[in-house]
């Protein structure tokens, strides 16, 4: 029996032993948009519709805080956690520059001013959490926005970060604007900062905003595993840009724009120009079907050893089963090229990503994440290494959430990674020595 079809089984048989019981979660309060905040979460705050990472107007204020009565709303929380894992934590720095860039610290010119990560921290870069066995601030998140409604007017939306997550969604594509905020662990990045113009169904935002090319994205809140997918890395988290968002009526949600490539700030010396499109469709009341393509011409490059993303394609299922079942499935495709020891060659990866969440009660919610992805001299076949032959990854995650209180959500979590590459390269182990690994955290979501 295969690898993908043990993890279905297994889901199946999870899904059967706690019993897909309960009555249909009722939607009559639901307003036209597909994603509308009588209809986005559970008691829990699970998020269960389609979603844009916090992409406005999606982002509901309730899920952190209390609404404000003022037209500008403030919210925040902080996102604390550690994760060890069966093969340990060497040293966290040096001695060479490490082979993942958004882990050194460069200068506008290009020179390192410090090296980063040298990714052989047992937790490994793929689970976004690179950084050694230790207690970490993850997000400390502010911010402030004022919503549109139904009269032509404007907005914006301002999301001021700190944590060791805002390596991710700082601009070091160009190294420009915050990409040099912070050094070693920890990062301050801007994650949103944009302004709005038009109407709650029809406006246009520019600036810097959520990307939105995967279902898991940076704000904890709408993130319900601590670790993320596979299909998830490398893919930006935020871009620069321009865009018309549109809900024609109670079934469609339709952006579309200009972006300055990927990473980059306005600034954005090498001219990359990217599209990025999105199409959600309310299949029913419970269900909706989404769309996103982004891609990019590469522009200019003053240099040879920039790898570029050039398209990605994917599309999100997600079904609010009943009030005590939610699935979300995915499946995405990047393509690209990637610097090696050789030069640029050409890199792709896929992947199918699925999410099963059970909610006991209003307390306590049990998710089960299932995954298989493939790569071909991408992220996780790095050329330099593996001779980008290719190779399958396969993740299975279980995690819980116990709402303390209103604002305080603990959340332990275990995960199990498994690595086939046809080179018999290895990616865990600290010195990636090893073709599997097993690692469990615990993390704390704080609301203000």
């Amino acid at each position: 029996m295969n690898k993908q079809l043990v993890f279905a089984v297994m889901l199946v048989i999870i899904a059967y032993v706690l019993g897909f019981s309960g009555e249909k979660a009722k939607a009559t309060d639901c307003q036209p948009t597909p994603c509308d905040t009588a209809c986005q979460t559970n008691s829990l705050g699970t998020y269960l519709c389609e979603k844009s990472v916090f992409d406005s107007p999606l982002f509901e204020n309730r899920l952190i805080g209390k609404n404000s009565r003022s037209k500008i709303s403030f919210y925040g929380w902080m996102l604390t956690g550690i994760t060890i894992n069966n093969h340990g934590s060497t040293s966290s720095y040096g001695p060479g520059a490490s082979a993942y860039d958004y882990n050194n610290r460069r200068a506008k010119d290009g020179t390192i001013i410090r090296n980063g990560y040298n990714d052989r921290s047992g937790n490994t870069h793929l689970l976004m959490i690179e950084q050694p066995t230790d207690w970490k601030v993850n997000q400390l998140w502010l911010g402030a926005k004022k919503d549109l409604d139904n009269h032509f007017g404007w907005g914006f939306q301002s999301d001021f970060v700190y944590g060791t997550d805002l390596r991710y969604a700082r601009n070091w594509g160009d190294r420009s604007f915050d990409n040099s905020w912070g050094s070693g662990d920890y990062f301050t990045s801007f994650s949103q900062l944009y302004g709005t113009v038009g109407t709650k169904d029809l406006f246009v935002k520019a600036g810097k905003f959520a990307g939105g090319f995967s279902h898991e994205g940076l704000a904890a809140p709408r993130e319900y595993f601590y670790t993320h997918a596979n299909i998830a890395y490398g893919r930006p988290l935020t871009a620069h840009g321009a865009m018309v968002e549109w809900h024609p009526n109670k079934k469609w949600i339709l952006t579309g724009g200009w972006t300055a490539g990927v990473f980059n700030s306005f600034d954005n010396p090498y001219d990359d120009n990217g599209f990025l499109g999105k199409a959600t469709y309310r299949l029913t009341k419970d269900a909706s079907l989404s769309y996103r393509i982004f891609y990019n011409d590469k522009g200019y490059r003053n240099d040879d050893n920039r790898s570029s993303i050039d398209c990605i394609n994917t599309l999100i299922f997600t079904w609010n089963i009943n009030k005590h079942w939610f699935y979300m499935g995915e499946i995405a495709y990047t393509d690209g090229k990637i610097f090696g020891d050789n030069g640029k060659i050409a890199s792709n990866a896929w992947g199918i990503n699925n999410h099963l969440i059970r909610t006991i009660n209003d307390k306590f919610s049990v998710g089960f994440r299932g995954e298989y992805h493939h790569s071909h001299g991408s992220t996780f076949d790095r050329p330099a290494v593996s001779g980008g032959q290719g190779g399958d990854l396969w993740e299975f995650t279980v995690a819980a959430h116990y709402k303390v209180n209103p604002k305080t959500t603990i959340r332990p979590e275990i995960r199990y990674d498994y690595a086939d590459y046809k080179n018999g390269y290895r990616p865990f182990g600290g010195d990636e020595s090893k073709n599997d690994q097993l690692c469990g955290g615990v993390s704390f979501i704080v609301v203000f």
